[in-house]
C-alpha cells in the first residue's frame, strides 16, 4: 500500500500546479453536482414512505383480459421510475361518473383517471390544465391534428389521449365476388357502396347487405360534404337540417324498409335464412356482405373465418374514431409525475410499444388500439394485429371522423337526452331526444324532414350551453 501511495504522490508531483488546480476545481464541481442530484432525489422522494405516490383509476382494471396487461404496464412504469409508486384507487368503479363525483366531493380524486367525457369533468373544475405539458411533449406531436384538437376545449388542453376504437365496415370479399361484384376497398364512394349493399341482399340466396343502417347518419354527411364531420358536426353544431343529413336519413330508411339490412328483416323469418340468428354471427357465417363494427371485432375474425375479408373504414376515404382519454386531477400534488404516468399509459410512444410487446408475449389482443402515429409502434401493431386494410386506415387518421362522445362538451345532451317536443305516433313516447327522433324516422314512424329544424335547434342550443362554461 505504501508503495502505491508513493507512486501516486510521485505521479501527482510531476503534474504542473496549474493543471492540478484545474483538476481540483473540476473535482469540487463534480462533488457539488452529485450533492445537488442527491438533494433533488431526496426532495422528490416525498410522500408515503419517502416515495411519491400517485393514485390511478381506470375501468379496464376489472376482471377482464385487459386487466393483467394493464397491471403489467403499471408495474413497468414503476420499474422505469423507482421514485414513483402507483396505487390503484379501488374506490372509483362503475358507475364511473357517480363514483368520481363522490371522490371529488370528498376531495380525493385520483391523480390520474379515465374520463367518460372530458367536457363535463373540465367544466366541473376536476381537470388540470395540461397545455404546457403537451407542448413540451414530443410524443404529443406523433398524434394527428384532429386527435390533438379533440383534447382541447376553449383553447385549453385537458385530456391525455389513452387509446382509440376505430369503427367502419368489415367486408366479405368472397361473398361479393360470388355475386359478380368487385369488392370495395378503402375510399369507396357512397354510391358504389350502397349499390353493393343492394346487390348483396337476396333472401333467396340467404345473403344480406349489411347489419344495420343507423350508423349512416354518423358518416354519410361527411362522405358527401368534407366540411362536415361526425354526425354532421360543422365546427359549431350538428347540421341536422343539412341536405346531407336529410339524405342520410332517407337512404337509411330506404335500406331498412327494403330488406337490405339485417335489423330490418322480420324476426320471424330470420332463422329460416340466417341460422345464427344474430348479425355478427351471420357475418361470421359468410352470409353478410358488410358488417359495421369496432376494430376490436377483428379478434373474432383473424384465423376464425374461412372467407377473404377486409376492414375498409367508411365510404369516402375515412373512418370513425372513438377516443379514450385520461384526465389529471386539478388537485394533484404531483402534476409532472402524473403527466408522466398518463403519457406512459396513453399516447406515449415508449409506453404504447411496451403495451403491444406485452400483449404479444401474453398472447392477447388489446381491445383498444394505440392512438400514436409512431412508426415503430405501428409496425409492432401490424405484427400483432394483421387486419387487412388497417394500414390504409391509419394512414388516413388525420381525416378520421372523431366521435364526440368522450370529447365534445354537451354531446350527450345534444344527441340523446335533450327533449325535442316530438311524439312518436301510435305510441306513448313523447318529447323524445334527437337520436330517438332520427331512429324512429329511419324505421318509418316519423318523417324526419318535418322535424329536422327542431332537432337542429335543440342540438345547437345544448352544445352552445355546454361550451359557454369554458368562455
Amino acid at each position: 500500500m505504501k508503495a502505491i501511495l508513493k507512486k501516486i504522490r510521485s505521479t501527482t508531483e510531476k503534474v504542473p500546479k496549474k493543471t492540478r488546480l484545474i483538476i481540483l476545481i473540476l473535482t469540487i464541481a463534480l462533488v457539488l453536482a452529485l450533492f445537488v442530484v442527491l438533494i433533488v432525489t431526496l426532495v422528490r422522494r416525498r410522500g408515503d414512505g419517502n416515495i411519491i405516490t400517485l393514485t390511478y383509476a381506470n375501468w379496464n382494471l376489472g376482471q377482464n383480459r385487459d386487466s393483467a396487461l394493464e397491471l403489467r404496464m403499471i408495474q413497468s412504469f414503476m420499474d422505469e421510475h423507482p421514485n414513483i409508486r402507483v396505487v390503484i384507487d379501488q374506490h372509483v368503479a362503475l358507475p364511473w361518473t357517480e363514483s368520481l363525483t363522490i371522490a371529488a366531493n370528498q376531495n380525493r380524486l385520483p391523480d390520474v383517471f379515465m374520463l367518460e367525457d372530458i367536457g363535463v369533468k373540465a367544466a366541473n373544475g376536476w381537470l388540470m390544465d395540461i397545455t404546457a405539458n403537451v407542448w413540451a411533449d414530443v410524443d404529443f406531436f406523433d398524434l394527428t391534428g384532429n386527435v390533438q384538437e379533440a383534447m382541447r376545449i376553449g383553447g385549453v388542453m385537458y385530456g391525455v389521449p389513452f387509446a382509440q376504437n376505430i369503427h367502419g365496415y368489415f367486408v366479405n370479399r368472397d361473398l361479393l365476388r360470388g355475386l359478380g361484384i368487385d369488392p370495395p376497398s378503402f375510399g369507396v364512394s357512397t354510391s358504389n357502396f350502397i349499390e353493393a349493399v343492394r346487390t348483396a341482399s337476396d333472401l333467396g340466396n340467404n345473403s344480406i347487405g349489411l347489419n344495420q343502417v343507423f350508423s349512416f347518419v354518423e358518416w354519410f354527411p361527411s362522405a358527401e360534404n368534407a366540411a362536415l364531420g361526425f354526425f354532421a358536426f360543422d365546427g359549431f353544431g350538428f347540421a341536422l337540417d343539412s341536405p346531407e343529413m336529410l339524405e342520410a336519413v332517407r337512404i337509411a330508411a330506404e335500406l331498412y324498409g327494403g330488406g337490405y339490412s339485417f335489423d330490418g328483416i322480420p324476426e320471424n323469418i330470420v332463422p329460416a335464412h340466417f341460422p345464427s340468428g344474430y348479425a355478427l354471427g351471420t357475418f361470421l357465417d359468410g352470409q353478410m356482405a358488410f358488417l359495421y363494427g369496432d376494430s376490436w371485432l377483428a379478434d373474432r375474425m383473424i384465423g376464425h373465418v374461412a372467407f377473404d375479408w377486409e376492414f375498409i373504414g367508411v365510404p369516402g376515404g375515412s373512418s370513425v374514431v372513438t377516443l379514450e382519454a385520461l384526465g389529471i386531477s386539478a388537485t394533484t400534488n404531483y402534476p409532472e409525475e402524473a403527466y408522466l404516468l398518463a403519457r406512459w399509459m396513453g399516447h406515449g410512444g415508449e409506453g404504447s410499444l411496451r403495451r403491444l410487446e406485452y400483449a404479444r408475449d401474453m398472447g392477447v389482443m388489446p381491445n383498444s388500439l394505440p392512438v400514436t402515429q409512431n412508426r415503430t409502434v405501428l409496425e409492432e401493431l401490424w405484427h400483432l394485429l394483421p387486419i387487412p386494410g388497417i394500414v390504409e386506415i391509419y394512414a388516413s387518421m388525420d381525416v378520421a371522423l372523431i366521435d364526440g362522445l368522450r370529447v365534445l362538451p354537451g354531446y350527450m345532451q345534444a344527441r340523446f337526452s335533450a327533449p325535442t317536443g316530438v311524439a312518436v305516433p301510435g305510441s306513448t313516447l313523447t318529447d323524445i331526444g334527437v337520436d330517438p327522433l332520427i331512429r324512429y324516422s329511419i324505421t318509418g314512424n316519423v318523417y324526419f324532414p318535418d322535424y329536422s329544424n327542431i332537432a337542429e335547434e335543440v342540438a345547437r342550443t345544448q352544445l352552445n350551453t355546454a361550451l359557454a362554461a369554458f368562455r
